[in-house]
């Protein structure tokens, strides 16, 4: 019967993999911003901004699931325009299960952010991304129901599957709206949308043509509140909706700022991702270098065989500025 339940559960997990696989997603949603929304491109107090990110999801329960992140953005025409100008560039590599179900993407992406006022201090603005996804999958290393015979698998059985190549490719689009506002020198305000696969693609391992991958809208707010000199209180949500999935998170942290002159910022936060798993968070940043972790402790269906042991994540940032005068001032987007 365990043999019998392992193989249900392997069998709809990869064909919910396989025909109708959900998008990627990081707990510190903030840490890769050009995956979150496309017109956060350049949208910073510096230069320019480096990012990386990884994430170690399940590895209690299977194969870990496995996902990295990079990404550049920077700011342009600073000393021409008084609005935001950005470009940038990332690159996605994740990697799920026993099958090596892969995806790779890499996406170009601009944005630009109009100003309201004579203040600098509100901006709506809007982003476009464009690139290429290549999805993998080595279904030999994955074990089928026509494949078990007398109480165990035999691999060397056909797996009674028609599977029309090992790889597909596709060209993908995405697009973001942001609006900011800074209130006195106490309160930022922030919210933002994205749409992503707006071609809808063919994705479909299976040869079935006629299956699209579902477009996937975000919407993502929050606030950054001066409480005292040296506290900050950033309480924001994030929602998002494909096909028939869902997932809402929300939450806050609370900064400390340092007075000294390498601008030392400590972070921690508290998250709950609804029917899924609380989230707890860190970050320090130190001359422009933010060092973030996070970890899910799952609470979801999947808990009697996860331990309550969900995802690691470890992120990393850097923003730099090279001779900038007369920046606008921007909220600054969560730590966490």
């Amino acid at each position: 019967m365990r043999a019998l339940r392992f193989l249900l559960f392997g069998f709809i997990l990869f064909s919910f993999q396989a025909s109708f696989a959900q998008d990627i997603h990081f707990s510190q949603f903030y840490a890769s911003p050009l995956t979150l929304n496309p017109s956060l491109s350049g949208f910073h107090d510096g230069s320019y901004r480096i990012a990386g990110i990884y994430r170690n999801q399940w590895r209690s329960v299977t194969t870990p699931y496995q996902t990295y992140g990079a990404s550049f953005d920077m700011r342009l025409l600073e000393k021409k325009i008084k609005d935001v100008f950005g470009v940038g560039a990332s690159i996605v590599y994740d990697k799920a299960g026993d099958g090596d179900l892969s995806l790779m993407s890499t996406m170009a992406s601009a944005s630009y952010h109009k100003v309201l006022g004579k203040e600098k201090k509100h901006f709506i603005g809007i982003g476009i991304q464009l690139g290429f996804v290549q999805r993998s999958l080595d279904y030999n290393s994955l074990s089928f129901p026509a494949q078990y015979l007398n109480g165990d698998f035999d691999l060397t059985q056909p797996n009674g599957e028609t599977f029309s190549g090992t790889s597909i490719n596709y060209f993908d689009m995405n697009a973001g709206l942001l609006w900011t506002s800074k209130f006195g020198k106490r309160l930022g305000v922030f919210a933002g949308g994205t749409f992503f696969h707006l071609t809808q693609p063919k994705e479909s391992f299976l040869g079935k043509n006629d299956y699209r991958l579902h477009l996937r809208e975000l919407v993502h707010a929050g606030l950054n509140i001066k409480a005292s000199e040296h506290f900050y209180i950033t309480p924001n949500a994030l929602f998002m909706f494909q096909n028939k999935a869902r997932e809402m998170n929300f939450g806050s942290a609370v900064e400390y700022h340092f007075n000294d002159t390498h601008n030392t910022i400590v972070s921690l936060g508290g998250w709950y991702r609804l029917d899924d798993a609380p989230i707890v968070s860190a970050s320090v940043e130190h001359r422009g270098i933010r060092l973030g972790v996070a970890y899910d402790v799952n609470t979801s269906d999947l808990e009697p065989a996860s331990s309550n042991r969900g995802a690691f994540e470890i992120s990393i940032m850097y923003i730099g500025k090279i001779n900038r005068v007369d920046a606008p001032i921007l909220v600054p987007c969560p730590r966490l």
